[in-house]
């Protein structure tokens, strides 16, 4: 699905905030889920010594490294073929505690099994000073919109890669750990209507 999905929802970013966002990635990155590689040309090579690309699909790992080579990442990219979750498959390609300078997460949080459950390891993998860089759809804070986001949620994760469109991620970002600065874009009012409400921005480890 990603194969397909990945390139629509890249198209559609460029508009938004994520291309910068992912140009503030430096140091050791770990992306989580990097699909078919949509984010790899907004990285800013200049600013990055590793990528570890945590992609369980292997079904998509083909793409992705023909993104890598086309992105000028051969060198430094890595792909991890298991979840976050996978501490032994971790350990085997060097993801240590503490040894991560950037985690970056776009519209992946939705997807996963249990985003607290995810995050925490995260959390735990990210040096001191190290940044959590997200851009994630969230429940609405609209009462109307989040009985839509409910009823569509009852059907949208089985054609949609398992994307859940009700999820508090705001919540678990803040508990996955003790963060020293925080620079995270909430939805507004203006945005109440939609049924994709978006927290975007950056996080540093305490």
């Amino acid at each position: 699905m990603d194969d397909v999905l990945g390139p629509v929802f890249a198209e559609g970013d460029k508009e938004t905030a994520v291309p910068a966002l992912v140009s503030e990635a430096s140091g050791v990155v770990l992306e989580l889920g990097p699909g078919t590689g949509s984010q790899l040309p907004r990285y800013n090579t200049s600013k990055i010594t590793k990528v570890y690309g945590v992609e369980p699909v292997v079904a998509l790992h083909k793409s992705l490294r023909e993104k890598v080579k086309a992105s000028g990442l051969t060198d430094v990219y890595e792909i991890v073929p298991c979840s976050i979750e996978d501490f032994v498959e971790r350990k085997k390609h060097g993801i240590a505690l503490e040894s991560v300078d950037t985690v970056l997460s776009i519209q992946v949080l939705c997807s996963v099994s249990d985003p607290d459950e995810i995050l925490r390891p995260l959390y735990a993998l990210l040096k001191p000073g190290g940044q959590l860089i997200v851009y994630e759809h969230v429940k609405s804070k609209d009462v109307l919109s989040r009985i839509v986001q409910n009823l569509y949620n009852r059907v949208w994760p089985f054609f949609v890669g398992n994307c859940h469109l009700n999820r508090n991620t705001q919540q678990s970002i803040m508990q996955a750990g003790d963060w020293e600065k925080i620079e995270l874009t909430i939805p507004t009012s203006e945005d109440a209507w939609t049924i994709f409400p978006r927290i975007y921005g950056r996080l540093w480890k305490k």
